[in-house]
């Protein structure tokens, strides 16, 4: 009778532990279940908050680089018209617009000083297209333009298409131009 108290005894021991251990076991399981709940929220909410962090940047670096792009543009359009538009008594004109485009080195060698105004031909600048290519803080573009070209002494016209490639430089929120070369003139 003895050892069939104790069998009894440890019998129901074990079947309490064994609750026990089955309720703790489920309450964990569901503890365990509302923290991945609560962290799978958290994921998605940081996700979104990513995709939403994401598209700003990009839609603000695409903003960006439209109004670098149209500043490059600007700096090219006042590059073409104060170098390749060349009329009688504008010399002052165009000196001022390439002094805002033109680098120092640059605005030298083409506008020097002791020039004067000797014209034989006046050039007009028609039709131009700029094909951008910004690389920060430098930039280039392929420019192309139709320009008429006027002999003033028997008052003969030629047209031709030329198509160069213009190398810029970033200085503070200004694009100046630094270098150009010519890669192809195509009489029309």
């Amino acid at each position: 009778m003895k050892h069939e108290f104790i069998v009894k005894t440890g019998l129901l021991c074990f079947t309490i532990i064994l609750i026990l251990l089955t309720w703790f076991s489920f309450r964990t399981i569901d503890q365990q279940a509302f923290q991945i709940n609560r962290l799978t929220k958290e994921v998605e909410r940081k996700e979104d908050q990513i995709q939403f962090l994401t598209t700003n940047t990009r839609m603000n670096t695409k903003e960006v680089n439209e109004t670098e792009n149209a500043k490059i543009e600007e700096s090219i359009n006042v590059f073409i018209q104060s170098m390749f538009n060349v009329k009688y008594d504008q010399l002052e004109q165009r000196r001022a617009k390439a002094k805002t485009v033109l680098t120092q080195e640059l605005f030298n060698k083409y506008f020097p000083t002791e020039e004067g105004e000797k014209l034989l031909y006046e050039h007009e600048v028609n039709d131009s297209r700029v094909y951008i290519k910004n690389e920060g803080e430098n930039g280039s573009a392929v420019v192309t333009f139709e320009e008429t070209i006027t002999t003033l002494a028997n008052n003969q016209k030629e047209n031709s298409r030329i198509t160069m490639e213009v190398f810029l430089q970033k200085e503070g929120e200004k694009w100046l131009v630094n270098r150009f070369e010519q890669l192809d003139a195509e009489p029309l």
